[in-house]
């Protein structure tokens, strides 16, 4: 388990997030709601070291504690999934995905490691196309094998998915529901759908305010139960969906 207590951020002498604390258990996926601008983006991006915290302390599972302030991106706990998956137009699938290979390693192992990567998202006859012959859902996932690639103990994903259509939206949600359930990946996932939240994330976190605050957390059934293909679509997931809303509004 992974604990943030009393993160506080500021930028440009503007208090962005305030006192967040909460906790991420070992191969769970947490979902990360709010308004637009809240902060969401930027919590992520102080978690992966980018941003600096004015307070806070991180405690790892294995007992150590880090002061955030001096959180920097050459931590190797947290690898963020971009909102856009940034791929280098002149580079193949399998070149784009090569570019988070440690610098050093055998190069062998790195291309076995990417193919094997490629496989996991389904995307094993694609190494040779280059971005511009994929859909967005397919670079989707190639960003996604990319940030695989880097070792680390927790995948930050600030809205994968949001550029695609509702139908490729929903069965990629499902898709990655099924491979961090099959990698046994701890995951933060940033995202605006309740749905996509219901459907992927094992708890809920809502920011709320200016500057944001931690104000639910929200408990969700058994992944088991929510890797049936119509639970989504059931009374239980209704009920829990407008909870969702409700506390959103509160926003």
């Amino acid at each position: 388990m992974i604990s943030i207590q009393g993160l506080s951020l500021a930028l440009d002498g503007h208090l962005i997030l305030a006192d967040v604390s909460f906790k991420i258990r070992a191969k769970s996926v947490v979902a990360l709601m709010g308004p637009s601008g809240c902060g969401k983006s930027t919590l992520l991006k102080a978690l992966v070291g980018v941003l600096r915290c004015s307070e806070g302390h991180l405690l790892l599972s294995e007992g150590k504690s880090h002061l955030l302030m001096q959180w920097n991106d050459q931590q190797k706990e947290f690898a963020l999934v971009p909102q856009s998956p940034l791929l280098l137009p002149w580079r193949t699938v399998l070149e784009n995905i090569l570019i988070a290979a440690p610098e050093g390693g055998d190069k062998q192992q790195a291309i076995d490691k990417a193919k094997e990567l490629l496989r996991r998202v389904e995307l094993e006859g694609s190494q040779h196309l280059y971005p511009w012959q994929i859909s967005q859902g397919m670079a989707a996932r190639v960003s996604l094998a990319r940030t695989l690639m880097i070792k680390s103990g927790v995948l930050l994903l600030d809205e994968p998915f949001a550029a695609v259509d509702a139908t490729t939206r929903f069965k990629l949600q499902r898709w990655l529901l099924e491979l961090v359930d099959t990698l046994h990946q701890t995951a933060v996932l940033v995202t605006h759908d309740p749905r996509e939240a219901l459907l992927v994330a094992d708890e809920i976190l809502i920011l709320n305010g200016k500057p944001a605050r931690m104000i639910e957390h929200i408990e969700l059934p058994e992944r088991s139960q929510r890797l049936l293909t119509d639970w989504i679509f059931g009374p239980s997931a209704g009920m829990l969906e407008k909870k969702i809303r409700s506390a959103l509004e509160k926003v």
